[in-house]
């Protein structure tokens, strides 16, 4: 059996349990950032604490392309950040579902997922805002 030290250190490394190579390379991180000036540390040290407080305000979510690319059409057209733009859709959902003027029973279909029992259909969702928009623009 060949020696593994006789391997080059790459070879060695694709070995690396990840939680180990990940501890390395913060290790690493924080040697090189250690060797920066002062004033440069502290501006990393203030970015990561700008990242880590703005954590809690964020969320991800799979949507789909055809709604993603609208938020950013809107946002770029009037020139607005489009997660608020997000924020104030879902404000008005939560509005609609609140006061009954959305019921998303009409929507449900069973899952095969073990994690949920509904999957909500959407292709209808997605004709209509396409319809909507252009008999908006043919009666401009």
């Amino acid at each position: 059996m060949p020696d593994p030290k006789s391997r080059p250190a790459s070879d060695r490394s694709l070995e690396l349990d990840p939680s180990v190579q990940s501890l390395t390379e913060a290790m690493e991180r924080r040697w090189s950032e250690a060797s920066l000036p002062r004033r440069q540390r502290e501006k990393l040290a203030r970015e990561r604490a700008k990242i880590q407080a703005r954590k809690p305000q964020r969320a991800t979510y799979d949507l789909p392309p055809v709604l993603r690319q609208r938020l950013k059409q809107l946002s770029d057209s009037l020139r607005v950040p489009a997660s608020q733009l997000a924020a104030l859709a879902l404000l008005r959902f939560f509005q609609d579902l609140d006061s009954g003027a959305l019921d998303l029973g009409k929507f449900k279909t069973p899952s095969r997922s073990p994690r949920y029992d509904w999957n909500l259909e959407l292709p209808e969702l997605y004709q209509f805002s396409e319809r909507s928009r252009k008999t908006r623009a043919r009666d401009s």
